[in-house]
């Protein structure tokens, strides 16, 4: 069956360039026009949706369209779009038509600002791209849209690799791009998983090392690349990771556990915004693969009488004594970086645990 294309009309003056044996549209459109077109431009291929004042921007492209609409057009990198096909009608106007991930790539808050602000003599770029390879459609989005920090996490979105996680926690407030406004952001849920990974050969957790776990400490950022290109099965952690997070969001917010920092702990690097940095949970998660068993299918599984709400009420326990092992190390003069990554607090912080659960008889045999 043959796709439905969408089309939008929108009087803007155009001219057409042939780039590489490939049509571009290049001109200019006033924000009437704009706000005149026939349909909404669509925005599937953008990496962010439109913020509002949540992008800094807008309210910046507020003050020059109130106060000197004439001057956007200088101060503006224009709207990008790409598209199917184009036909100029007999009234001067164009014809834009669209299909499957196709529209806005770059500046959409442009085009929303000038749609709602936007005056006849305020001018802006724009740009309607033709032909462009649908395998080539998510690294161009990607580098037009993302800041760098942000572009591999985009690129994992445009390309779908995140959607066994929205399955698996569907009511979790995770944000998996640019423009979401949670705080629980993808690239976190990845780095917990991979905290997990099990070696293929041994059927070992590869973390288990301290030295490899440390390398992973400082070297976590690839672990998004990785999955995102296919060279790293994340999804083998289904069975366990929602406890991993409900543990994660329980302990870095619980009051008591900050309290003992701050009360204990001199260096302000434990906690950040309110809760307790990955430095530390992310050590304090590895130390709870004493719980967690790798059957033959290399899916790890809790084992029996371990859950998150078990492994919560353990944490919590001997917090303080995870606090007084800090403090040692603090008193040695050492940054929070250097303990979290250099020291192996993780299989410090797992003896602790051990021991206190022993002392609860609840430790599997």
């Amino acid at each position: 069956m043959k796709e439905e294309l969408k089309s939008v009309t929108i009087d803007a003056d155009l001219k057409e360039f042939m780039i590489n044996n490939k049509k571009i549209l290049m001109g200019f459109v006033s924000g009437k026009a704009l706000r005149e077109k026939t349909n909404e431009i669509p925005n599937k291929p953008n990496t962010r949706d439109f913020m509002g004042d949540g992008n800094k921007y807008v309210p910046e492209m507020r003050k020059t369209l109130r106060n000197k609409p004439e001057s956007f057009v200088y101060m503006n990198n224009g709207i990008h779009i790409i598209a199917e096909s184009s036909i100029r009608n007999e009234d001067g106007t164009r014809t834009v038509f669209f299909k499957g991930q196709q529209g806005i790539f770059n500046g959409i808050h442009t085009e929303n600002v000038q749609e709602t602000y936007g005056k006849t003599n305020s001018y802006v770029i724009l740009v309607i791209y033709f032909d462009i390879p649908e395998e080539e459609l998510v690294d161009i989005i990607i580098a037009k849209n993302a800041s760098t920090p942000t572009k591999e996490i985009s690129r994992g979105e445009k390309l779908e690799r995140y959607e066994w996680i929205k399955e698996l926690l569907p009511n979790y407030p995770i944000k998996y791009k640019e423009s979401d406004n949670n705080d629980l952001d993808i690239a976190t849920i990845l780095h917990i998983a991979g905290i997990f990974q099990v070696n293929e050969c041994t059927h070992l957790f590869t973390n288990k090392d301290y030295r490899k776990f440390q390398s992973y400490l400082r070297n976590k950022g690839d672990v998004v690349k990785k999955h995102n290109n296919g060279k790293l099965d994340l999804k083998r952690t289904r069975y366990i990771l929602k406890d991993l997070i409900n543990l994660y969001l329980y302990i870095r917010s619980d009051e008591e556990c900050i309290v003992s920092i701050k009360r204990n702990l001199k260096k302000i690097g434990w906690i950040r915004k309110g809760v307790i940095t990955d430095s530390l949970m992310f050590n304090i998660l590895n130390a709870l693969n004493f719980a967690v068993y790798i059957p033959n299918t290399l899916y790890p599984c809790f084992k029996k009488n371990y859950d998150s709400e078990h492994l919560i009420g353990l944490t919590k326990s001997v917090f303080p004594q995870i606090v007084k092992q800090l403090q040692i190390y603090e008193e040695e003069g050492l940054k929070v970086s250097e303990i979290s990554r250099e020291k192996n607090i993780y299989q410090e912080i797992q003896n602790i645990m051990l021991t206190a659960d022993l002392e609860q008889n609840l430790i599997q045999v």
